[in-house]
């Protein structure tokens, strides 16, 4: 008995499995038409899903993301049907969808994705489907006197409307004024109006709200778009909205539109209690500055102000040791006997074997400076004699030119003035 209730569990089995590999499935991706369109006119792309199974569920089509066109998909199937396949009849899926190009030329739709499940019925299991279709092209022309690559709105009809709340051409700086600009169309998604934007400057900062799209409206025009954008007064001057221009074209007439909104035009005076409360402000802040600069100056000399006044002196006692401070001191001396002083000790600095030569290895290496030598003597013995102390200085200045060239040239390093 058991035996025969699992004989038949398995021939059910075998038999559901059975009849689940037979089950077939195809797609059909195709253009109807093969006339051209302009830019922004309607392309329906057929979508068709077969299978040898009694039902089709669970359908996904996908088509591939571009900028060159946008898709709608529609909210069912447009129709159910059959298909004579081979000899047997398949169930068949229907779905058209809306292609909108956005720029002329030819246009590519690659390889659609669907997927789906297909069964021979109620409670019967499922196959489930993934599928690719080939590449579908059509040609999108470009309106009479516009770009190929610009694009351009085609429709039986369009409005653009604009409008200012409130209406003011004179404005004080932090007055906000709504500029609504309405664009109307028929025949065409509302996604595909072009947006009217506007740039922020030094006089006007601009706000852009979330435009507003409606579809399915009844009259003249059946979409519409709404931009509000908010202006407010940043700067004191005068200021210019410029024009903008939004081109469309007429099915119908073939005729290319420009349609322009207007250029606004703004005086924008400064509110004078806002002068006043920056001013106090600019006053203030500024006096922050200065007595956070004075203190900052002065934490920083009380810091280091034993560094700075040690380092001081050991620059200025390195300078007075340094050749450059003893041959100043030179320059400074008033009496003969601080000259006769003063000299030789610059000249230990310079060069303490000349030093050790005594005046006669100077002239022999400066022979114009011989006279002022023995004058300088002759002064210190005897008070009478007139010491001519202008060209002593010449002369020495001379001498040290001489030294510090041939201490250039020297290959031993020197430092008798220290950086």
């Amino acid at each position: 008995m058991r035996n025969r209730y699992a004989l038949k569990l398995l021939l059910i089995f075998l038999s559901l499995t059975l009849n689940l590999f037979a089950i077939e499935g195809k797609i059909k991706v195709f253009i109807s038409s093969d006339e051209a369109i302009y830019t922004s006119q309607k392309m329906t792309v057929s979508v068709e899903l077969l299978s040898s199974a009694f039902s089709i569920t669970d359908a996904k089509i996908t088509f591939p993301a571009s900028k060159k066109y946008i898709v709608q998909a529609p909210k069912s199937a447009a129709y159910l049907g059959q298909e004579e396949v081979g000899d047997e009849d398949w169930q068949m899926v229907h779905y058209e969808y809306e292609v909108y190009a956005l720029q002329a030329g030819k246009v590519e739709i690659p390889s659609v994705l669907v997927t789906f499940t297909a069964s021979m019925g109620y409670g019967q299991p499922k196959k489930e489907f993934a599928l690719k279709s080939e590449a579908v092209r059509f040609n999108v022309k470009s309106p009479e006197g516009v770009k190929a690559n610009k694009f351009v709105l085609v429709t039986d009809n369009y409005e653009l409307e604009t409008q200012m709340k409130p209406e003011k051409k004179q404005l004080i700086v932090g007055d906000a004024v709504e500029l609504s600009i309405v664009q109307k169309a028929k025949g065409v998604p509302d996604i595909l109006f072009t947006p009217v934007h506007y740039k922020s400057n030094a006089f006007l900062r601009v706000y852009e709200k979330e435009p507003v799209l409606k579809s399915e409206l009844k009259g003249k025009y059946d979409v519409s778009r709404t931009d509000s954008i908010t202006l407010v007064a940043n700067g004191e001057g005068n200021v210019t909205l410029p024009q903008q221009e939004v081109l469309w074209w007429n099915g119908v007439t073939k005729e290319l539109h420009v349609e322009k909104t207007p250029a606004y035009v703004f005086e924008i005076k400064p509110d004078p209690q806002i002068a006043i409360d920056a001013k106090k402000a600019r006053q203030k802040q500024i006096v922050i500055y200065v007595i956070a600069i004075l203190l900052l100056f002065v934490g920083f000399y009380l810091l280091f102000a034993s560094k700075i006044n040690a380092y001081r002196k050991k620059r200025k006692l390195l300078y007075e040791e340094s050749e450059t401070g003893h041959f100043n001191r030179l320059l400074l001396s008033t009496e003969t006997a601080m000259y006769y002083k003063n000299f030789y000790a610059w000249l230990n600095i310079a060069e303490p074997r000349l030093a050790r030569g005594g005046f006669r290895a100077i002239s022999e290496i400066q022979p114009s400076f011989e006279e002022s030598l023995e004058k300088l003597e002759e002064d210190l013995a005897s008070k009478e004699q007139v010491f001519d102390k202008i060209t002593f200085i010449n002369e020495a200045k001379k001498l040290r030119s001489t030294l510090l060239i041939e201490q250039k040239q020297s290959a031993l390093p020197l430092a008798i003035n220290p950086q």
